[in-house]
C-alpha cells in the first residue's frame, strides 16, 4: 500500500460520497463492489482504464486523482463546480454562489472565483440590508472587501461601492448626508446614478437651493423629493398627506424610511398633527433600534 493508492483511493472515495453515490452503483459492470472497497482504501491499485472509467461516472477530470499538490487538486475541483457557479451568478442567486464556493479549499481560487465571490457578498449584504439586519449587512461588506483585494476584477468601482455602502450604512438614521453619498463618481454596475442623484438633490433641497431633479415618475424618489418641495412651498397639508402615503408604503427602501419618517414629522409640525408628529417619531426611534451597527 503506498502513499500515492491511499490518496487516490481517499480522493475517490470523498467524491463519490459528496455526490450521493453507492459503492455498488458506482462499480457497476465495469468492476465489483469489493475491488472498488480495496481502491478506496488504499489497498489495491486501480489500472487506468479502470480509474477513467470511474472518473467519468463520477463526473470529475482523472488529472484530480493524480495530482500530487494542493494548488493542482485545487485547479481540479474548481474544474468540477465552475459551471454551477456560474449558472448560480448568471441567475443572481448569490446564496447558491457562495454555498459552492465555500465548499472550496484556498487553493482553488483564483481571479474569477474571487471576484464571484466577492460580488455575491456585496448582493447579500444589501439583501440583509433590505431586512434591516445591518450587523450581517456590514459584516457581508467585510468580507467582500477582504475577498476582492484577491481578483483582478475587482476595479477600483468596486471599492468605492463597499466604502458607499459602508458610509449608508452608517448614515441610515441621521438626518445628515454624508457627501460620499452624493458623489456621481461612485456611480457603477454596483451603485446606481438614481440613487447618488437621490441624495444629492436630497441635501441640495434641505440646503435651500432650488434643485430639479428628474426620476422616473412615480417611483419612490420622485415621490418623496416632490413632497419635500411641497414643503418648502409651504403646501405643508400636500406634503404631509404624500409623505404619510409614502411611509406606509411596506415596499419603501430600507435607506430612505428614516428621512421619509423625519420630514412627516416636520410636515406634521407644520401643520399642528400632533397624532401624525408622535407617530413618526415613534418610528424613527424604532428604526434607530433596527439599523443599530
Amino acid at each position: 500500500m503506498s502513499e500515492f493508492d491511499k490518496r487516490l483511493g481517499q480522493k475517490l472515495r470523498d467524491v463519490r460520497i459528496s455526490k450521493g453515490i453507492t459503492q455498488r452503483s458506482l462499480a457497476g459492470e465495469k468492476i465489483t463492489r469489493n475491488m472498488l472497497s480495496l481502491i478506496e482504501n488504499g489497498s489495491a491499485s486501480p489500472s487506468l482504464s479502470t480509474l477513467m472509467y470511474l472518473s467519468e461516472k463520477l463526473d470529475t477530470p482523472a488529472g484530480y486523482f493524480f495530482s500530487q499538490s494542493a494548488k493542482d487538486e485545487g485547479i481540479y475541483l474548481k474544474m468540477m463546480v465552475i459551471e454551477k457557479i456560474r449558472s448560480a451568478f448568471s441567475e443572481k442567486n448569490y446564496s447558491k454562489c457562495e454555498e459552492i464556493a465555500l465548499t472550496l479549499p484556498e487553493e482553488a481560487f483564483d481571479d474569477e472565483l474571487s471576484y464571484i465571490l466577492a460580488v455575491s457578498y456585496l448582493n447579500k449584504s444589501l439583501e440583509a440590508a433590505a431586512e434591516y439586519n445591518i450587523v450581517s449587512a456590514a459584516e457581508g461588506l467585510a468580507s467582500a472587501e477582504v475577498v476582492s483585494a484577491n481578483s483582478v476584477y475587482c476595479s477600483e468601482s468596486f471599492s468605492r461601492a463597499i466604502e458607499y455602502y459602508s458610509e449608508l450604512f452608517r448614515s441610515l438614521t441621521s438626518d445628515d448626508i454624508p457627501a460620499l453619498l452624493c458623489d456621481i463618481h461612485n456611480a457603477s454596475e454596483f451603485v446606481s446614478h438614481d440613487l447618488i442623484e437621490y441624495f444629492k438633490t436630497v441635501k441640495l433641497l434641505s440646503q435651500g437651493e432650488d434643485v430639479q431633479a428628474l426620476f422616473p415618475r412615480g417611483s419612490y424618489f420622485d415621490r418623496h423629493i416632490t413632497a419635500i418641495n411641497l414643503l418648502m412651498d409651504d403646501r405643508s397639508a400636500d406634503a404631509l398627506k404624500r409623505l404619510r402615503d409614502l411611509s406606509d408604503d411596506p415596499s419603501l427602501p430600507y435607506y430612505m424610511q428614516y428621512r421619509v419618517l423625519s420630514d412627516l414629522e416636520n410636515a406634521a409640525n407644520l401643520t399642528g398633527d400632533v397624532r401624525i408628529a408622535y407617530y413618526a417619531s415613534k418610528r424613527k426611534l424604532e428604526l434607530t433600534v433596527k439599523f443599530k451597527v
